[in-house]
C-alpha cells in the first residue's frame, strides 16, 4: 500500500532505507522522548527496519522533493488497541523537518485510510509527559483526551513515565473540519457551489443560484480577503482529506448596524454535521475578533433554522418570509 499527500509519499519501509533512517534516528531528540533508544549505527537501523518497521500499516514518510524517507508513521496493535477494529497511531520525524506541518499532513492521510479503507472504529494515540510537540500534533489532528497514567511502562527504555492517552473515533473523524483561507485560484470551488441548484436551494427566496464568473474573482477576493477592514471574514471549510466542503463568513451590515453570519455546505457533504461544526467555528472566530452578537436572516422554510437554534441562536422576530436569528457570543 502506498499513500500520497501534497508533499509526501507514505510507503512501506525497505532495508535499503537504513542509511536515511539512521541519519535521523541517531538524534537523541527523537527516540528517547517517544520511548525508544537512539540508533547506534546503520546496521542497527537496518535491524530495526527488519524487526519493527517492515510490518503491515507502518510507512516511511518520504518527502516528494527528495524521494527519501525522513520519518515513520504507522498503525499498531498493542495494549491500547487490542480489538480488531482499533489501532494506535505512532510517528516520528527527522529534526530538520520539524515545524513544517509534515506529521499532521501524513497523519491525516493515514487516518483517512484507517477509517475509510480499513474500516477501523477507533484510533488511539499517546505521548509521554514533556513531549509537547507530539501533544500539539494530536491536538491539531482532533484527538480527544481520555486519561493520564502516572507509571506507564516504557519497555524499550526499561522505565516508567507519566503518559497521556488520546482517542479519535470514526464518528469524530467524520465531522472533523478545519478552516482554510482560500487563494485567488481556489475560488473555483465557490463558483461551483454558487452554481449548484441543490447547494443554493436555501437561497430560493433571494433568487437561488448566484453567478460567480472568473472575471469577478479578483475584486471579490480583494474585498473579502485582502481589504476586509475587520468588518468581513471568509474561510472555506476543509475536511480531513483536504477536500473543500463549504464556506463560512460574516460581514458588517451598515444599514442595520449588525454582523450577519453565513454558513454554506456543498450539497454532496450535507447531512454529516458539517454545518453545525462550521457555525461553531464561525462564532468562535467572531468572538475572538471582538464581535458580541451575530445575526442571520433565514427564509421561513429553510431547514437550517433548526441547526442555528441547536447552536445557541434565538429567534428575534419573523415575517411571512424570513426569520431573524441572533446569538450573543
Amino acid at each position: 500500500m502506498v499513500l500520497e499527500t501534497e508533499r509526501l509519499i507514505l510507503r512501506p519501509w525497505e532495508e535499503a532505507d537504513a542509511e536515511e533512517c539512521y541519519k535521523y534516528a541517531k538524534d537523541p531528540q527523537i527516540g528517547p522522548i517517544a520511548g525508544w533508544p537512539v540508533h547506534t549505527s546503520v546496521e542497527n537501523s537496518r535491524q530495526v527496519i527488519r524487526d519493527f518497521l517492515m510490518v503491515p500499516e507502518t510507512y516511511a514518510i518520504v518527502l516528494k522533493e527528495t524521494g527519501l524517507p525522513i520519518g515513520s508513521i504507522g498503525l499498531h496493535h498493542n495494549d491500547l488497541a487490542e480489538k480488531d477494529d482499533e489501532a494506535e497511531l505512532g510517528y516520528w520525524l527527522g529534526v530538520p523537518y520539524w515545524g513544517r506541518g509534515l506529521v499532521p499532513e501524513a497523519a491525516r492521510e493515514l487516518l483517512r485510510h484507517a477509517f475509510e479503507e480499513l474500516k477501523l472504529a477507533r484510533i488511539w494515540c499517546g505521548y509521554y509527559e514533556g513531549n509537547d510537540k507530539s501533544k500539539r500534533v494530536q491536538e491539531k489532528l482532533g484527538f480527544k483526551y481520555q486519561w493520564t497514567t502516572e507509571d506507564a511502562p516504557v519497555p524499550q527504555m526499561s522505565e516508567t513515565r507519566k503518559g497521556h492517552v488520546n482517542l479519535m473515533t470514526r464518528e469524530d473523524w467524520k465531522i472533523l473540519i478545519t478552516l482554510y483561507e482560500p487563494s485567488l485560484e481556489d475560488l473555483w470551488f465557490r463558483q461551483v457551489m454558487m452554481a449548484d441548484p441543490e447547494t443554493m436551494s436555501y437561497n430560493h427566496a433571494w433568487g437561488g443560484t448566484i453567478p460567480f464568473p472568473k472575471e469577478e474573482w479578483h475584486d471579490w477576493y480583494d474585498f473579502w480577503i485582502v481589504n476586509h477592514e475587520n468588518r468581513r471574514y471568509y474561510r472555506y471549510l476543509k475536511d480531513n482529506s483536504g477536500r473543500f466542503i463549504g464556506e463560512i463568513a460574516y460581514h458588517y451590515d451598515s444599514n442595520r448596524n449588525l454582523y450577519v453570519a453565513d454558513v454554506i455546505v456543498h450539497s454532496p457533504y450535507r447531512g454529516k454535521g458539517y454545518g453545525g461544526t462550521g457555525l461553531e467555528l464561525l462564532c468562535s472566530v467572531a468572538k475572538k475578533n471582538g464581535i458580541k452578537v451575530l445575526y442571520d436572516d433565514i427564509a421561513t422554510d429553510n431547514p437550517a433554522i433548526t441547526m442555528f437554534l441547536n447552536h445557541g441562536f434565538i429567534e428575534e422576530y419573523r415575517t411571512s418570509e424570513i426569520i431573524m436569528l441572533k446569538k450573543e457570543i
